[in-house]
């Protein structure tokens, strides 16, 4: 952790863990996500879940594009979100090194927790059984933001160098953003997480410091100071997430892959944007 992060006794999240990404058609968009320049895993269908995915790797975080497989089996609720309000950014995954001794923790912070729970997939590339240990975090202990805790059991399977490698220079998966309708009660939800010094008030509402990675809170009338002249989410609920923001090691690089492969994508500052029409 860094310094505005909480203390270690007091923070028993790592930080970023990974963002999963809901589609309709995993083939559809793990060829979307290459052509966007992305290394993407193989296909690895989760044990006894109606669920299955291509995970994007990099050297801590990753993006998980996740759809709908085997429907004959449990879904955790996938079918009902995509059908509600469409592909695009479902849940935020925050790390920790052990899920049952940190489900205390967790709950004397604040925050109802169920679980954990085993969930597991075999992997063609690194070979062997994927094994996830997950705990769910109670929404409404959060400012309703949809957030878990993932530990990973066998993280010697979840990457190696061809799978982090990335022709558009990606190396982290570097913030998220959300659209709420009130930033300072979001961020003080989640600093039972972060700790208090964690939170950064800024002029489109607050912003996280996870100890890895950064989560933005924006209001509608603010996420184009967040995100220059970004439009608001078109769905209803509130908060959403909105935006996920990629490190990348050299931008101009970035944009002449983009534009090689015939993406769309905008200068916004010191940042590329690629609409979700591209990146699901």
């Amino acid at each position: 952790m860094n310094a505005k992060s909480a203390k270690a006794s007091e923070n028993p999240v790592i930080g970023l863990d990974h963002c999963i990404i809901a589609v309709q058609d995993l083939e559809a968009a793990r060829q979307d996500y290459e052509r966007l320049g992305f290394t993407t895993a193989p296909l690895g269908d989760h044990q006894n879940r109606a669920t299955a995915n291509h995970c994007i790797m990099f050297p801590e975080t990753y993006l998980e594009l996740l759809g709908i497989n085997e429907p004959e089996n449990p879904d955790g609720g996938l079918r009902d979100k995509l059908a509600s309000r469409g592909e695009g950014l479902h849940r935020l995954a925050l790390g920790t090194p052990d899920a049952d001794a940190v489900k205390a923790k967790v709950e004397a912070l604040g925050v109802r927790t169920e679980g954990p729970a085993d969930l597991a997939r075999p992997s063609k590339e690194p070979e062997g059984m994927v094994k996830f240990r997950n705990l769910q975090l109670d929404a409404r202990d959060l400012a309703g933001i949809p957030v878990f805790m993932c530990g990973h059991k066998t993280p010697e399977l979840m990457r190696n160098d061809r799978l982090v490698t990335h022709a558009n220079g990606a190396y982290r998966f570097a913030g998220i953003t959300a659209v709420v309708d009130d930033p300072t009660a979001a961020a003080a939800a989640l600093a039972k997480l972060f700790g208090k010094d964690s939170i950064t008030k800024t002029p489109y509402g607050a912003e996280i410091d996870t100890g890895r990675g950064f989560i933005r809170l924006a209001t509608d009338g603010g996420i184009g100071r967040a995100h220059p002249n970004l439009a608001t989410h078109p769905a209803r609920e509130r908060p959403i997430w909105h935006v996920l923001t990629i490190g990348v090691q050299d931008l101009d690089r970035t944009a002449a892959l983009l534009a090689k492969n015939g993406v769309p994508a905008v200068r916004a500052g010191a940042a590329l944007r690629v609409g979700p029409a591209h990146a699901r």
